[in-house]
């Protein structure tokens, strides 16, 4: 059985390399979960874990030639770690030429193609800075330049000469210049940060909302999406961060219920812009890349806005969808990449096929008993959503 590798943080393995590791062993796969505390460089080897019987126990192995990775591996103290397996295997994404957001936005704004999508971002160094763009724009989004999971955002609304509006999480509070200048000091000042032109993409009820196209490499190694949801940022302020207390909803009802006239025309923008973004940002960074999240705002209009592209998405929407279009995925690089012949896997798929159905449909029932209650006819009234808001509250 060949190996196959899956890095993260987490020291208990997910349930996605739980199911990834089941369908990947009726490839003829095996996956090898691991830290990067787990890759030992002198001897070269993992001391990672494999799924026995439905059980992870502790394998010490060769370095496995392919290894699916998350972006946050790539910290500074596992620097030594992560640069001797980019020169030892093959990463699903090796973390060169990262696009910031600001550079995405920039490079796109100018290709004619995608400029409608782009959104006015500029580099943020100064106070002075901060203010002359909350001057030409009167609102602003500031975003950490690297930040990952929605994490340190706000929001500032110039209402008039010497008053501003913050808005930080599910939090808003006035302050007169002095102190809007004060909170840069305090909050923003030496760190790396950008400024863009505040887009507003909400639901009648005023919360914030954006579309995640979720996309993954397939079995043929071309990009597919694997589920497109809607993130509503209820009771927030900022931004549709189901990280907290926001919820998910079917794309398709979403959008009927909010852009009635145009609805269809939207979702097969969306379904678009799934196959046509991860194309341009393989381009952009010249290097081999497997998932992406695409972050798309909706104004009132119907007028669509790309918000960021997110090269660590979240997969705890979409478990099942992933788990399916990673291992086959991982089956491509071994036997087109890497030249590794793979047994037939027909046979080893129904002996697993049990534990993969038990497993998906658990998945499954947990993400219906969200989204049973996020699309209900309740949805539209926002004092009970507001009040089921801790009921629906799930990691992004």
């Amino acid at each position: 059985m060949h190996e196959i590798g899956m890095m993260a943080n987490f020291n208990k393995p997910t349930e996605l390399a739980k199911m990834t590791a089941l369908i990947s062993k009726s490839y003829g796969i095996e996956l090898i979960y691991m830290r990067p505390k787990d890759i030992n460089i002198e001897e070269q080897k993992v001391y990672g874990k494999v799924l026995v019987n439905n059980e992870w126990i502790e394998k010490k192995t060769d370095i496995p030639p392919f290894i699916d990775v998350v972006p946050y591996c790539f910290k500074k103290e596992n620097k030594k770690i992560m640069d001797f397996l980019r020169n030892k295997t093959f990463l699903s994404d090796n973390r060169r030429n990262v696009v910031t957001k600001e550079m995405l936005q920039n490079t796109l704004n100018n290709d004619n193609y995608f400029s409608h999508l782009m959104i006015p971002t500029h580099k943020m160094k100064t106070f002075k800075e901060m203010y002359r763009y909350l001057d030409e724009y009167n609102k602003i989004v500031l975003k950490p330049g690297k930040g990952l999971r929605g994490k340190g955002i706000y929001i500032i609304e110039k209402k008039d000469k010497n008053l501003f509006l913050i808005g930080f999480q599910k939090n808003k509070w006035d302050v007169d210049l002095n102190n809007l200048e004060a909170f840069y000091d305090e909050a923003l000042k030496g760190k790396n940060y950008i400024v863009q032109k505040y887009v507003t993409s909400r639901t009648p009820q005023g919360d914030p909302f954006d579309c995640r196209v979720h996309v993954e490499k397939d079995g043929t190694g071309k990009w597919a999406i694997a589920k497109i949801y809607v993130r509503i940022g209820i009771g927030q302020s900022v931004i549709s961060n189901v990280n907290q207390g926001g919820g998910i909803s079917d794309p398709q009802e979403f959008l009927k219920a909010n852009f009635s006239d145009q609805w269809k025309k939207l979702y097969q923008n969306l379904l678009k812009l799934g196959k046509e973004i991860p194309a341009k940002m393989e381009q952009l960074r010249g290097t081999h890349i497997m998932s992406l999240g695409l972050d798309i705002g909706i104004d009132k209009n119907g007028k669509l806005y790309l918000f960021e592209v997110n090269d660590g998405p979240s997969t705890k929407a979409l478990i099942s969808e992933v788990a399916f279009l990673r291992s086959n995925y991982y089956l491509y690089i071994l036997e087109t990449q890497l030249k590794i012949e793979v047994e037939d896997p027909i046979e080893k798929l129904r002996s697993s096929h049990d534990e993969i159905i038990e497993l998906r449909e658990s998945i499954i029932k947990k993400d219906k008993q969200m989204n049973d209650l996020l699309n209900s006819t309740s949805w539209k009234a926002a004092s009970f959503m507001r009040k089921a808001k801790n009921i629906i509250k799930t990691k992004k």
